[in-house]
């Protein structure tokens, strides 16, 4: 009978020890996650999209500015309609890429008369191994 006890509180001890190990390694990531993304941002100086429109021509610009540590910039723009309760994507999406740490780019799309839009950017910087995204939309 007191091998059974000392049996059971050794298994007990032995679960309860490795419960408290788990629970330190689950704040492990959640610390780095937090440093990680306080990194990812630092990547980016500046982040401009700009949309207008003209009847039916849309004129886009997307400037971004990253510290100089960023050695490629990938932009995919999409114009995005209004449609009284949510923006819809409208058109296909193109892309912008850049082998520095500046991307500027600009051009027209075409419309339909009498809409509201905006261009949503999703920009992503990398520098060596670090890679960051931010996701944005004019006006």
């Amino acid at each position: 009978m007191k091998k059974i006890i000392v049996s059971i509180i050794f298994i007990l001890a032995l679960v309860f020890s490795s419960g408290q190990a788990l629970a330190w390694n689950n704040d492990a990531p959640f610390e780095e996650t937090e440093r990680e993304s306080e990194m990812l941002l630092n990547l980016f100086t500046s982040v401009t999209p700009a949309l207008s429109v003209s009847n039916t021509t849309a004129t886009f610009m997307l400037s971004v500015t990253c510290i100089s540590s960023v050695n490629s910039i990938n932009a995919t723009l999409q114009i995005q309609q209004w449609n009284g309760s949510q923006w819809d994507n409208y058109g296909s999406p193109w892309k912008a890429t850049s082998s520095t740490s500046l991307l500027n780019t600009s051009g027209t799309r075409t419309v339909a008369k009498g809409h509201t839009y905006r261009l949503k950017v999703t920009v992503s910087a990398t520098s060596g191994i670090t890679t960051g995204t931010v996701i944005m939309a004019s006006g």
